[in-house]
């Protein structure tokens, strides 16, 4: 039994990679079609990686961009608050 179990585990262990395996056959066509037009052929198995790091990568870079403006947002509306309480403060005594 204890044979069995293993060999299920590891039949479970290597689905996420099959899965993800053919996911990026599936999406392949989708998302590569333009560089492939560019290239006038299809992309090497290495070639499609890279793209996907690539892909990878700038979704990142875009994603620290989108936190970076959020943050800045925020310090914006941080320094008209300030300046609204501090001057308000000024035109009272006066």
């Amino acid at each position: 039994m204890s044979s069995l179990e293993d060999s299920f585990r590891a039949a479970m262990n290597l689905l996420p990679v099959v899965v993800y395996m053919g996911l990026s056959e599936m999406i392949r066509p989708i998302l590569a079609r333009e560089v492939e037009e560019r290239l006038g052929r299809r992309l090497t198995y290495e070639e499609w990686s890279y793209y996907l790091r690539e892909y990878h990568r700038k979704k990142e870079a875009e994603r620290h961009q989108r936190i970076v403006e959020q943050r800045y947002r925020q310090l914006v509306d941080m320094r008209i608050i300030h300046d609204f309480v501090w001057n308000r403060e000024e035109k009272e005594s006066i």
